[in-house]
């Protein structure tokens, strides 16, 4: 049995050491350049399971997508629905394993709510929704996690999209309400127009529809009354797909606001999910659940393996993969049920057979949405990333996925795969001890909050050997001025430093070799905020 502990020295990051057998390597660099954000854990950056049953579809899939489709179905809040994450691991894996199909859509104009990225929505006529986020909705939901019904028509619902449609998407996959009762549609693509009759005599959740290539990146579905009977449209969204059966195609099924009970009101969802037949539903919430009241629910535990086990009814043999949430702040303070939430989520992991991506401690750990606000990564409400951001975590997401794969390429016998964080942790209850109070923000004076480098080191069946320390000697910048140490700080030599735009106290630390709680002790600073102008004093060991 094997386990990849993680063992940290504060302020320093030290090279992978050795291992029994197998042999193992260092977590791959990222595929995209995160040297300007330091706070980061690249070096955790894979999916960890107890079970060695948790990726074993997924594992085969991975390899198969030459001969045979791989499906993913991805549920999660507002952090998936505008789709900047899940577009980004969408676009990865179709670069690399082939394109199968883009998945879910929804018209979100219909529901009042903002749209994709990658496509805008907009309808005439009159409609009503539901949207995830609600206890006992008015209207059935599906896999969309989004309901809109009209009982006049005519109406429509169009999808303009960003970029060129692959021509291969030439099929459509429209969940509605099948009934004699039923608008009819109608879909029109570059002035042409496939009808849709809509009955009960369908014996799949969806009905299949076979359109031309969508040339001006347009897509119009017609709401048409062909019979007297006919008197309401229910729709619970599409899927636009291609013919192959190669590939891989990434349904984004994120719905804002939504918490991890939502789906338990999600009425069709669990008749629908066999046909969509998905090899891996990745189920990513989390925010929602603890960000308003900073506390994990005494039934929160309960509720999510309730969700699990009605995924493994639905999908008995798909892998399923929980998540983690970001660091967050709320009306300016620091929520701190991050790290229970990610405890809990492992503990999920380990007894229901699932993996983790620890998205948490790769995204920085406490604090850290402060230096993501900073970067231009993330909103001023410290809870939504930037497109940007979202693009950065779909391409970690992906490399994740890949370097499990990699790994369990190389270690086939492995029957669990985890990280230690013990010293992370630990260096947590020391930035939560300098910050008794959850640290408050504003938009003019963005705090910066401390980061943590650990080493990784890998054991077979033992405890890891912490690796020697390393000196390092940093110089002082030039532009400071020296002065000689008083008798209580013998050894020292005293800078001012000047602080700059961009600066933070870990950079400003890195650069003369302190630690961040010495220049908040130095300076009688009880927080991180620091303010470009204003000046430091550093006491820096004399050479």
């Amino acid at each position: 049995m094997q386990k990849i502990c993680c063992l940290s020295i504060i302020g320093l990051l030290v090279s992978l050491t050795a291992f029994a057998q197998p042999k193992p390597e260092s977590v791959p660099a990222p595929s995209v350049d995160i040297s300007n954000y330091p706070w980061l854990h690249p070096e955790l950056n894979m999916l960890q399971f107890y079970s060695p049953d948790a990726l074993s579809t997924f594992y085969k899939k991975w390899k198969q997508t030459d001969k045979e489709k791989l499906t993913v179905l991805h549920f999660g809040d507002s952090h998936c629905q505008h789709e900047a994450f899940p577009g980004t691991i969408r676009k990865r894996f179709h670069k690399v394993h082939g394109d199968a199909g883009r998945g879910l859509m929804f018209p979100y104009s219909t529901a009042k709510s903002y749209n994709s990225v990658e496509y805008i929505s907009t309808h005439t006529g009159t409609w009503t929704s539901e949207r995830g986020f609600t206890m006992l909705p008015k209207l059935p939901m599906g896999v969309r996690g989004m309901t809109c019904r009209t009982e006049l028509s005519p109406a429509s619902m169009t999808f303009d999209f960003v970029a060129d449609v692959p021509a291969e998407y030439t099929r459509l996959k429209l969940f509605c309400k099948q009934s004699e009762k039923s608008f009819d549609l109608t879909v029109e693509i570059d002035g042409k127009h496939t009808p849709v009759i809509i009955d009960q005599t369908i014996t799949t959740p969806y009905i299949t529809v076979d359109i031309p290539a969508i040339r001006n990146r347009k897509m119009t579905l017609h709401v048409v009354k062909n019979d007297a009977v006919e008197s309401e449209f229910e729709f619970y969204g599409l899927s636009l797909e291609s013919t192959k059966e190669t590939g891989v195609i990434y349904h984004n099924a994120g719905v804002g606001a939504a918490r991890w009970n939502s789906l338990l009101y999600y009425e069709l969802l669990w008749g629908q999910i066999p046909f969509i037949k998905p090899d891996v539903i990745v189920l990513d919430y989390g925010t929602n659940d603890y960000l308003y009241d900073d506390r994990i629910r005494p039934e929160l535990e309960n509720e999510i393996k309730t969700v699990i086990a009605k995924m493994r009814a639905a999908a008995p043999n798909a892998s399923i993969i929980l998540t983690s949430s970001q660091d967050l702040f709320f009306k300016k303070r620091n929520c701190r049920s991050g790290e229970p939430f990610s405890d809990m989520m492992h503990r999920i992991a380990a007894e229901t057979k699932s993996a983790i991506f620890d998205w948490y401690w790769v995204s920085g750990g406490q604090g850290t949405m402060a230096n993501w606000v900073n970067e231009g990564l993330a909103q001023p409400d410290y809870i939504h990333l930037s497109v940007r951001g979202y693009e950065l975590k779909g391409n970690l997401f992906y490399d994740a996925l890949k370097n499990t794969m990699d790994w369990m390429d190389k270690n086939a016998d492995a029957e669990e795969f985890f990280f230690n964080v013990d010293s992370l942790k630990t260096e947590q209850r020391l930035y939560c001890k300098v910050n008794p109070q959850p640290a408050a923000v504003t938009v003019t004076n963005k705090p910066v909050a401390t980061k943590v480098s650990p080493s990784v080191a890998a054991t077979t069946n033992k405890v890891a050997t912490p690796p020697a320390k390393t000196t390092v000697t940093t110089s002082a910048p030039k532009t400071t001025t020296a002065i000689v140490a008083p008798a209580s700080t013998a050894g020292r030599v005293k800078y001012i430093h000047k602080i700059t735009t961009g600066e933070s106290l870990y950079s400003i630390g890195k650069k003369y070799n302190v630690t961040v709680s010495q220049l908040k002790s130095w300076n009688n600073m009880v927080r991180d905020m620091i303010n470009a102008g204003k000046t430091l004093v550093v006491w820096v060991k004399k050479k």
